[in-house]
This record gives structure tokens, sequence and C-alpha cells, in this order.
């Protein structure tokens, strides 16, 4: 890869997007509202005067002072006010009620949906005395767990009732507390703590052995619907890496890969196979060193793990974002969130791309301003931003968006308590400021979309889509180096990155990760567009190079590989059997393509098969799992016999990237 120059209005269009997705955001108003100075005597000010400040921080700085811009940035900034969704007892309080009748009708599920919204908007126990004495939430998780038990879903019934009593549900005289707590029980197949529980019941129901029968009758329907219902549910969990453990250099990764290349390589720093590479191995599980929520999830999916929701738990404070467990929760909470609660729908007005976001949480989940200067010194160390070569305007739009969230770090008081109102940052603000703007650069080029797995039908692979749902950043992943023709597949498990070969890679070859233009799907010139302006360089990948066809116009026939050892040479197929004795033009040597032509033909019967395992239905986990064997051997073998590109090879790779994917984040709509 090399950089070249960009074509100008593209790649101002594509910088544009990565910081600005909704044009009609208050941000853009702001831009244009301090752009206006940019006029008359002061028309070159942002080449004359901004262009030629030495650093980031110094050009934050410039924006507060220079009385070219001053005055309307910091008169726009001290309007800067908290924007939330707060709580609302009342509403909780209607939710819960309609939630109960639509139990009482046996619609179960709309009756979730419905106790769920009373549960996200309930206020802390306490906080509204004239609505349900203050125990709103207690309530509406009571109902909730109702829901649940009829679900057949004792987990988190029994998760909302001890939730509900530490909100404030009286419990110690409850006696239908407990009833519901030993259905929970029998759910969940703990007959012991079952029978305890009923116990209880039935000592704070006056030892009523009627009741006490009717529970103990209710218990075991429950055991044996329980039995009837096939659980869906599938615990996953990251997949062991390939090789003796861990990458030393490489965080998440596996000792068969390593680093080679320098900041000073045309190349940089990037990712070659330490030991031959197999397809289907794992070489990558990285955890996000920061990853966002599209804000259009934000009430179907976990904001902390990204794990889609069934029993939301709610931030003690807004309704903007929901969490998955009280884990997540808190976490979220004693850290990133409790800075950008109550600025969240303030920074979706104003039109800031998801990128800005991620930049803003890698430094709210730092928690304090000398921390984020510290991780400050890595992030610039890896992830390039290029300032160099940045457009004037371009950056100063990042620096009035760095602005715009400084302020939003101030009011929330992540520098502590401000001994004025007045936007302008002290040294260490300024400091933070210019972490944040460096940030704001280099995900440009480094972060990575976190997609999920959607199945939409019975059939779990002729129904799914991939759909974008948030957006990490991953200092591992960040070292592969992009190539049209990727030699790994990129999966997820929450904001986890997992990443599997998807060919064979011999030691010492570049690993190549694919940055999004992939030649099966585009033609050569729009892929080295879209790379020049929206990463900046130009590819020279072999599909490039060789301006390999996309698929729909690949020949039948793939060249084969010259069996003379170290030579490698592509020889054109034989069409004629006449014709597989040769002499190679490389090596000069006589050859035999008898063997190749056998190779590929098992080749290609080994990825149909397992292309045909994975259309039959029903499928089972381990028909899946043979599949991948059958197209791992496949490929393997193409390798061995031929020169890419192959259609069914390709397809084959891409089957096995549907394979792994269902293993990570997969979710049936």
């Amino acid at each position: 890869m090399t950089s070249i120059d960009n074509d100008p209005l593209f790649t101002s269009l594509c910088n544009e997007k990565t910081l600005q997705s909704q044009k009609q955001g208050f941000f853009n108003e702001f831009y244009q509202s301090v752009a206006e100075n940019f006029t008359g005597k002061s028309a070159r000010w942002l080449q004359d005067v901004y262009q030629k400040v030495p650093s980031d921080k110094e050009r934050l700085r410039l924006i507060y002072e220079d009385p070219v811009v001053a005055y309307e940035v910091q008169g726009t900034l001290e309007h800067v006010e908290p924007v939330f969704r707060g709580k609302d007892a009342k509403f909780s309080w209607q939710r819960r009620e309609q939630a109960l009748k639509l139990l009482g009708e046996n619609k179960l599920q709309q009756a979730l949906i419905i106790a769920c919204q009373a549960v996200m908007r309930a206020p802390g126990q306490g906080v509204d005395r004239y609505i349900d004495k203050g125990l709103t939430l207690a309530l509406a998780l009571w109902t909730r767990a109702e829901v649940f038990i009829r679900q057949l879903d004792g987990k988190r019934a029994l998760q909302d009732l001890q939730l509900a009593a530490k909100c404030g549900l009286p419990v110690k005289q409850n006696a239908d507390y407990y009833a519901r707590v030993a259905k929970c029980y029998a759910l969940i197949g703990e007959n012991g703590r079952a029978e305890v529980a009923a116990k209880l019941f039935h000592q704070l129901s006056g030892h009523n052995n009627y009741a006490l029968g009717r529970l103990q009758e209710d218990l075991e329907d429950l055991r044996v619907l329980k039995q009837e219902t096939p659980s869906v549910e599938v615990e996953r969990s990251l997949p062991k890496l390939a090789g003796e453990g861990e990458n030393g250099e490489i965080l998440g990764a596996s000792s068969k890969i390593k680093l080679a290349g320098s900041k000073e390589d045309p190349r940089g720093r990037y990712v070659v196979a330490a030991a031959d590479l197999g397809p289907g191995e794992v070489i990558l599980t990285e955890p996000a060193y920061a990853a966002c929520l599209h804000a259009k999830y934000y009430g179907t999916h976990c904001s902390a793990c990204f794990s889609r929701l069934i029993a939301p738990v709610a931030c003690p404070d807004c309704c903007g974002v929901a969490f998955c467990s009280v884990a997540c929760r808190d976490k979220a909470c004693a850290t990133y969130h409790r800075f950008e609660c109550q600025y969240l729908d303030l920074m979706i007005g104003s039109g800031m791309s998801i990128l800005c976001h991620v930049a803003l949480r890698m430094v709210t989940q730092a928690g304090t301003p000398e921390k984020v200067l510290e991780e400050g010194k890595m992030l610039r160390d890896t992830f390039c931003a290029h300032t160099e070569h940045r457009d004037p305007e371009d950056h100063f739009k990042r620096t009035l968006m760095t602005a715009f969230l400084l302020r939003c770090l101030q009011k929330a008081e992540f520098f502590g308590r401000r001994t004025t109102e007045a936007p302008e940052p002290t040294e260490q603000e300024l400091e933070v400021g210019a972490v944040l703007l460096s940030a704001l650069q280099s995900l440009q080029f480094n972060a990575h979309e976190v997609y999920e797995t959607r199945i939409t039908g019975e059939h779990r692979f002729d129904t799914a889509k991939v759909q974008y749902i948030g957006v990490g950043i991953y200092r591992g992943a960040s070292m592969f180096n992009h190539e049209c023709y990727p030699g790994v597949t990129r999966t997820f498990l929450g904001t986890a990155m997992i990443l599997h070969t998807s060919r064979p890679i011999p030691a010492g070859a570049v690993v190549p990760e694919n940055y999004g233009p992939h030649f099966m799907r585009q033609p050569k010139a729009i892929r080295q567009r879209n790379l020049r302006s929206r990463y900046w360089f130009k590819c020279d990948c072999r599909a490039c190079a060789e301006d390999w066809p996309q698929m729909d116009k690949l020949p039948a026939k793939p060249r084969l590989r010259c069996p003379t050892e170290g030579c490698g040479n592509a020889l054109a197929y034989p069409s004629k059997p006449s014709q597989r004795n040769a002499k190679c033009n490389k090596c000069k040597q006589q050859i035999n393509l008898d063997a190749n032509v056998k190779m590929l033909e098992a080749s290609d019967q080994l990825c149909t098969t397992g292309a045909e395992m994975m259309a039959s239905q029903p499928l089972e986990d381990e028909r899946v799992d043979e599949a991948i064997e059958l197209m791992k051997k496949g490929i393997a073998l193409f390798a061995q016999a031929a020169h890419p590109p192959h259609k069914p090879t390709l397809v084959a790779e891409e089957s096995l990237r549907s394979c792994f994917a269902d293993k990570g984040n997969a979710n049936r709509y």
C-alpha cells in the first residue's frame, strides 16, 4: 500500500461523514456560524493562521483565544446544557397496568414489551412518593417477573424478583414473594431451593395447607411445561486461539502471527504469519478498547456489551440507554455513563457521527483526566491520524467538535467541580482535548463496525443478514493491513472481535484484512477510489495488480500451480488431458498437471458438499461444524493445486465466515 493524492471532492465527503452523520444536526449550524467569520480580511485565516499552528493542543487553544472565531465559539458553548429523557412514575404505572391486563389475556409477548417499558421509565425507590409510595420501580419489576414466570423463564424472573427486593419491595412478610421465588427455582431446576421457598410461603401464609398444596401443584406443572419446551438460548464463548497461547506484542492475538514493518515503512507496521496458517484458524480474540452502540439500537441492545435485550435494566437517572444486566449497568454507571448520561440526547441532536461518540468514550471510560493523558500517548503511538495530510477546513471542523465534546465533559464534571462556568479550558482540559482531537482523526482509519447476524426465518443461513449495530476500536486488529482479497474473516461476540483465517497463509507472508472494498463485489476503479478517499492510500494488492474480475465474471477454471517445489508459477488450466504434460515457463521444468486437476476436483467437491450441508434443514450445530471442516479441507486443497481467484473456493470462504458468525452475535427475529 502506498500513499497517493486523493480525489479532493470525494475525500471531503468521506471525511465529513466520519465527523457528522446528520446534516440536520445543530453542529452544522455551529460550524457555519463560526465559518462566516472567514470572510473579507479573514478569508485566509484557516490557511495563514490556523494551519500554521504546530500542534492539536495549540490549535484547540487558538479557537478560544483568536478574535476571529473566539466570540462565536465561546458564545455557543456557553449554552451547552443537559438534555436527556428522565424518569416518569405516572407513565411507568400506566404501562404496568397495561401489562397486567395483557397478562390476563394471555398475550405474553406484548405484556413483556409493555412491562419492560414500565421498568425503564420507573424512578428509583423514594424518588416520587406520590405514586406507588415511591415503589414504582420495584412494582414494575414484580410485574415483569410474573410475565417471565408465565413464559417459563425462571432465571430472568428470579433476577427481577431479587432486584425488586433491592429496590424496596417488602419481602419479609410477603408470602406471594416466596411463592414466586419457588416457581423460579422450579423452572431453573433447583428443586431443593424451590422447596425451601415453598416452606417460607407456608409459614408466611399462616400455615395454610390448602394454599401450599396449590403451590406445589403449580410447581409440578411448571416443571412439566419446562421439560416440554425446548430451550432456544445458547451460551456462547470466545474460541481458543491457535498455537501456543497469546501473542506477546499483539493484544489478544495468537502466537502464530507477529508484527513486521515500522512507522518508517511505507506500509507501516503490519501483521505476518509467524508459522504456516491453515484455513479456519483463530488468530485474534480481542475485546474492544472502546465501543459504542448506534443510537437506533439503544432500545434493543445492551449499551455496554451489545447483547440483545430481553430483560433490560435501566440507568437510575435516564431512559436513553438500557443494559442487559445489573453487572453491565453498574460497570457503565461507574465509568463512562456517569459522564455521558445527561448529554447523550444533546450529542445525538448535534448530528455528530458515531466515531465522535467512540472518541468521547475513549475519554469517559478512563474515568479521570490523569488516566486519559496516560492512555493518550499509547493511543497516538498505536493509531495513525495523518494530521499532516489533513485539509485545514476538515481539521478545523474536528477541532470545533472537540470543543463541543470538551464542553460536555466540563458540564458533566469530568474534571471535577469547576470554579467558573466559562467554557475556556484549563491547561489540563486542553491536554485532554488534544487526546480527543487526535482520536477524532485516527478513528477515521482505525475503527471497525461491529455487526450481528439477524435470522428472520426458519433456516439460519438462508435468511441470515448482516446488521451493523455499533463501532469499536481495537488495538491489535488495527495492525492488519488491507488487501482486496483478505486472508481473514471478521466476526464478533458481544463487542469482542474474532479473526479466523479464511485461506492458507505461509509463514512470513502478510496476513491481510479487508477494510470494506472486496474484489468480488466492486470493480478495481471503485475500490481504488473508495480506499484513496476514505483511508488515504492506494492499494497495490494482488487482486488490484492483476485486476481480478468480480464474482459473476470469473472464469470457469482457475490457473493451476506449478508442481515443482519452490516455483509456484501460475499456469493456464489445460483444456484437454493431452495438455497436462507441459514445460513451465518459469522454472523450465517438464511437469505433469494430473495431480493438480484431481486435487482441484476434490476441492470443488468438498466445498460444494459443505455448502449443501449448510443448506440442509433443519440444521443442527453438529452439521455446521461438519460443514466447516469440509470447507476448510477444500480450501486447503485448492491452495495446493491452483491460484485464486476461483468461484467455488471464494463461495466456501464466504460460507466459512457465515458459519463462524453464527457462533457469535447471532439473533433470531
